[in-house]
């Protein structure tokens, strides 16, 4: 019984004295790791063509072209007509003693155009503006320095057109059309009509046949250059002259088929 006690006595010693060890060490630190550094996140990029680097595309200027659905533009010409003499003075002249035209030329690109691509294809509907003017002359035998005219003869109007393009992956684009204008017709007398002594009586609407090609050449983006050329087959203006305020002095006619070159820009959109 007393080595017993003894036993227990010896233990509880031994636990003080752990006990007294615990406390005289104080707490525990608290210690926390380094602040980590921020971790950008990365993020996957997708690409349709495995194992390839993802590359932008530039713009494709020829796609934008040539899917573009309108096109304007203006020209300047220069007109040849094709029939500039005619008999010989009050012998199948052109009237009177006028035997011989000539071309007047537009002093600016006045031929302004639009068109429309029909369906997304080569073929677009377009409608331009016109205008065309000769100076008349009378017989070189009658008037040697050609200074004698009685006044000029003017056509303007509209020509509604097809237009077929050849569009391309290059800067170049030929063209053919085929177009039929309405014109309004009218002479302008110089000083001898303008006393009322003679005049002119004549057609105030004629038509004619268009047929032409060109170059567009674009320059950039959807803005380009324009080479042009047609022929224009117009309907004869036909009619009288008077004179000594209203004797017929005979038939008027004038022929305005023309030959044109020119060059011009457009925009398509």
């Amino acid at each position: 019984m007393r080595a017993n006690k003894t036993a227990v006595a010896g233990f509880f010693m031994m636990a003080c004295v752990a006990a007294g060890m615990v406390r005289a060490q104080g707490p525990a630190l608290d210690v926390k790791p380094p602040d980590a550094a921020p971790v950008t996140p990365v993020v996957p990029l997708v690409t349709n063509v495995p194992g390839e680097a993802a590359v932008i595309p530039p713009i494709d200027q020829a796609s934008v072209w040539n899917s573009s659905d309108w096109q304007i533009g203006t020209r300047y010409t220069d007109v040849q007509l094709q029939d500039k003499k005619r008999g010989t003075p009050n012998n199948g002249s052109f009237f009177g003693t006028i035997t011989q035209i000539n071309e007047q030329q537009d002093e600016w690109p006045n031929k302004i155009y639009l068109q429309y691509r029909l369906m997304k294809s080569p073929v677009w509907f377009g409608v331009s503006y016109d205008h065309i003017r000769a100076s008349t002359m009378d017989d070189l035998s009658l008037v040697p320095d050609g200074s004698g005219s009685d006044g000029s003869e003017e056509l303007q109007g509209i020509i509604p057109y097809l237009h077929a393009a050849w569009d391309n992956e290059t800067r170049f684009s030929p063209y053919v059309q085929a177009g039929f204008g309405f014109y309004q017709a009218k002479f302008q007398p110089n000083s001898w009509g303008n006393n009322g002594q003679r005049w002119v009586s004549a057609k105030g609407n004629v038509t004619g046949i268009e047929l032409g090609g060109g170059l567009n050449v674009r320059l950039y983006k959807n803005l380009s250059a324009d080479l042009f050329a047609k022929y224009m087959k117009v309907d004869d203006i036909t009619g009288d002259w008077y004179y000594a305020y209203g004797i017929h002095g005979g038939p008027f006619i004038m022929t305005m088929s023309y030959v044109a070159y020119g060059a011009g820009i457009n925009y398509r959109f």
